[in-house]
Order: C-alpha cells, then structure tokens, then sequence
C-alpha cells in the first residue's frame, strides 16, 4: 500500500506511428528503463494531441454561445464508479447532487468516452470492437479505431464557441480514446485524482473567460489504492494478497478466505470512493470562489465495476477470456456495469428520471446548456428536453470474449450474444432472468445492431502504451 506522494483474424495495426522494429526494440528494454520513458513519452502524445485539435479549429466556422450560457463547464469522469456506490454515507457530494443514473452504450472506457464526446452510439462513431472472436481481450493488446481525426466532438463545438478545452486524463485508455479532442491535454501514468484536479485548476489560473474541461480520474480502476486514512476509515486488510487488484475471478464459492478477500475488496472500492468525493466537493468550492459561482459542473462515470453478482449465471452463458466472470468490467453487460450516476450542479437535467438516460444523451445536454445545440447532430436527446416514452437504449461492444450486446425499454432488459448462441432476458429494475413478452423480446431483439464481423481492423497498441495498460490490468 502506498500513500498519496466470424472466425477472421482482423489485420492489426500499429498506433501512434510506431512500427515493429521499434516495437521490438522497446519490448527489449528493462522496465527500470521503460519507467523512465514514460515522462517524455506522455510529452510527446499530448503536444501532438494538442497539434491535432489546433488544426481541427481552424477548419470549423465560429459558434455563438447564448448569453446565458455557463462560462465554465467542468465535465469529472469516474472510471468504473457503478451508480449504486453512489450513498449518502460513502459519497455524500455526489449523493447531495444526483439527478440519477445513465445507462453507458459500452461497458469498457474506449468506446464509452468516445460515445461521450460524440452523443453516439459505438456502432455509430466506429470506436468499437472489429472481431467477435471469443478470446477478444484475453492475452492480445488491441483497441477499437479512434475517431476520425475530422471527426466534429462535443468539444470541437466549444471551442469554436470561444471556450478553452482542456483535457486531464489519470491514465492512458482514456486518452488513447479522445486524445486530440482539446486544447490542452494533461496525461498521466495512473495518477490520484489529487493530481488531476490539482494541475486542472493551475491551468485553469485566473485569467480564462470560458472554459470547458473533461477530467478522467482513475483511483476506482485497478490498482486501487487511496491515501491511508481511507484504507483506516473503512478497515481495509492491506495484508490480504492482491487486494489492490483482482483475485477469485471464476470461482463461484471461493471459501473463507476468498470471501474474506472480497468483502475487503468491496470495502476498498468504497474508501477510494469517498476520496473521490472528497475531492470533489473540494473541488466545487475552489471554483465557486474562483469563477464566482459561475460554473457548470457534471459527474458522472463510463461504466461501472463488477462484485460477483452472477459469478454462475455468467459462467453459464458467457464466454471470458480472461476469465473473469461478473468481475472487473468490460464483460457481460449487466447492471453493475452499465448503470452509471449523474451528479450536476448549474445543469437542468430535470428529465433524467423520466425514462432511460443514457450517455450520448450527455453531448446535446452540455451543448444545449450553452446554446449550442444546433451544432452538432447527436443520436442522444438532451435531458432538459425530455426523453421518449418509447425510447431503447443500447449497450454494446463488450472487450472480452465473445461480443455481447443489450437492449432497454419499458421496464426489460435483452443481453444477446451470437458467438455464445445466447439470448436472455431481464425484469427490471432488480434485473431478475426472465422469459421476456414476445412483443418486448422482437422490439428489443431488432433495435440491436449489426455484430462485429472482423471486415475492419482493430489497432495495436504501441510497445510503451501496453506497459502502461498492463499495469493497470488490461491483459
């Protein structure tokens, strides 16, 4: 503990522009070496993110935001943070300004965030799984396409309207997802959300007129370990082996000692929690004395985190590569990890009880806010607007094993997986299995997209960029 100081192969290729040889070469280095390359690499990712935005602006046209739209608009992701975490006694910020939950379109960071900044679904901006080959995620390092770099985002708007973007990332995932969409990136090697916030408001100064910010902070995703008085404060056993990480993945009755580990593991999940929210509200009251109260403020999460819920029913139903069955995230889409929270302060977002929210819906709400709406077509509906009674939210591209896909609307849940010749049905809201209505089944059955067939390629990570993500557990 340490303290706060199908069947086709798709073709591969290789991000970032670094080719084989140098792969190789980087593979052969010693990790004391490789460690110390992590600081110039970082560098030279964000000053050529920062290149990429500055060109994207000078092609679009200038927006006009609406008088009374927010000067700052500070956007605070939380990986894997599950709605349900979200109480009073763990998280009591985020719980005193919850409007409710968002389901994500993706139960993994890539192609949620990118469904962030793009109000679309993953099949329809692209940053999605390309094969629906059953050992997806296993032991390979490969990600969904980026977007197209003369792809418009949500923040290519804002600053088009005179905002200044900034983008704080804690680790490297979300970065190699919407690296490029701001103009100022900020990339760490798994920072605390200390860090994030702290270097955030530096570059915030007192001197910005409007500004719109995303902060991605990662101190819920493996390796969890929040500053000592957390670990104190919720009793965690920082003796039991692996408790920062993942253990008891595939085992359905794991015996004393690993359900001892995992009561801990669930309690450490809670302590890094409330550190975030402490943060948060630090957080809000710094800029409410900076910017004179002048600011919007949104929470929320890309996905949400796994605790065994249907360790056996997953088993059963599912393949995972890793395995790991209803553990972690980035597997079967149950609500554990599709439900997120949305905290706001400064945003009408009165509609999000009113029917199925979901992520995309997050882009047309922040641009409606600041008058913006006409600018950017989304498949998201803003929250101040109302949701259709009618409406089917969509969750797709799982990263391991076999796709996976799932359907909402009026109270059902459909998770349908080809490669596995799976299709089961859920009531809500305690997602109990169950025979669905045949109306409901043939409605949620046909709003599922097409599965990945393997006709495009899925990128390969370069030789830095997978030490990175290996530490924090990707393979």
């Amino acid at each position: 503990m340490t303290d706060r100081d199908d069947g086709r192969t798709p073709v591969s290729v290789v991000a970032d522009g670094v080719d084989t040889a140098k792969r190789r070469l980087m593979e052969s280095l010693p990790d004391c070496l490789k460690r110390r390359l992590v600081g110039p690499y970082n560098r030279m990712l964000t000053a050529k993110a920062d290149r990429e935005y500055e060109t994207r602006q000078q092609a679009l046209s200038a927006a006009r935001p609406a008088a009374d739209a927010p000067d700052h608009v500070v956007c605070v992701v939380v990986d894997a943070l599950r709605a349900d975490a979200v109480t009073e006694a763990d998280s009591p910020f985020m719980h005193a300004h919850l409007q409710g939950d968002l389901v994500t379109p993706a139960p993994w960071t890539f192609p949620a965030v990118t469904s962030f900044v793009t109000g679309d679904y993953p099949h329809e901006h692209g940053a999605i799984r390309q094969s629906d080959e059953s050992n997806t995620g296993s032991s390979d390092f490969r990600i969904p396409p980026k977007l197209p770099s003369d792809r418009v985002t949500l923040t290519d708007i804002f600053g088009s309207a005179g905002y200044d973007t900034y983008g704080g990332f804690a680790f490297h995932m979300p970065f190699f997802a919407i690296g490029g969409r701001f103009q100022t990136h900020a990339l760490y090697d798994k920072a605390d959300v200390d860090t994030v916030f702290d270097d955030f408001c530096d570059w915030l100064g007192d001197g910005r007129d409007r500004t719109f910010s995303y902060l991605h902070v990662g101190d819920l995703h493996e390796p969890v370990d929040p500053p000592h008085y957390y670990w104190d404060h919720y009793d965690v056993d920082d003796e039991i082996p692996d408790i920062q990480t993942w253990d008891y993945t595939t085992v359905s009755n794991p015996g004393p000692e690993g359900e001892r580990y995992r009561s801990h593991r669930k309690r450490l999940y809670r302590a890094a929690l409330a550190f975030v929210d402490d943060r948060l509200a630090q957080l809000h009251a710094d800029l409410t004395d900076r910017l004179d109260g002048d600011v919007a403020l949104l929470v929320t999460g890309d996905h949400g985190e796994a605790f065994w819920e249907y360790t056996d029913f997953d088993a059963r139903h599912f393949a995972d590569s890793r395995p790991a069955y209803c553990v972690d995230h980035g597997g079967t889409p149950y609500e554990s990890l599709t439900r997120v929270p949305l905290a706001t302060i400064g945003l009408d977002v009165a509609a999000v009880d009113d029917g199925l929210a979901s992520l995309v819906d997050l882009a047309p709400t922040l641009l409606d806010a600041a008058g913006l709406a006409d600018e950017l077509s989304t498949t998201g509906t803003s929250l101040s607007r109302g949701i259709p009674a009618d409406r089917t939210v969509l969750v797709e591209s799982a990263r391991y094993g076999h796709e996976k896909k799932a359907a909402y609307a009026d109270g059902w849940k459909l998770i349908v997986s080809q490669g596995d010749d799976e299709s089961v049905g859920f009531q809500l809201p305690d997602e109990t299995p169950t025979d669905l209505p045949a109306d409901i089944e043939r409605r949620l059955s046909e709003a599922l997209p097409a599965w990945p067939n393997g006709e495009h390629a899925d990128v390969r990570v370069s030789g830095m960029a997978q030490e990175r993500l290996e530490d924090l557990g990707y393979v």
